[in-house]
């Protein structure tokens, strides 16, 4: 079990180095909606 969770890690890093940098925006936005906070 523990090699194939270090297999699925592996891939997980990898789409997401492929899948490249959020860009970077001179404001924040909210990832949830302000009344649901």
């Amino acid at each position: 079990k523990m090699a194939r969770a270090m297999n699925y890690a592996v891939q997980a890093g990898r789409l997401a180095y492929r899948a490249g940098r959020i860009p970077k925006k001179l404001y924040s936005t909210a990832s949830s909606p302000e009344p649901d906070l």
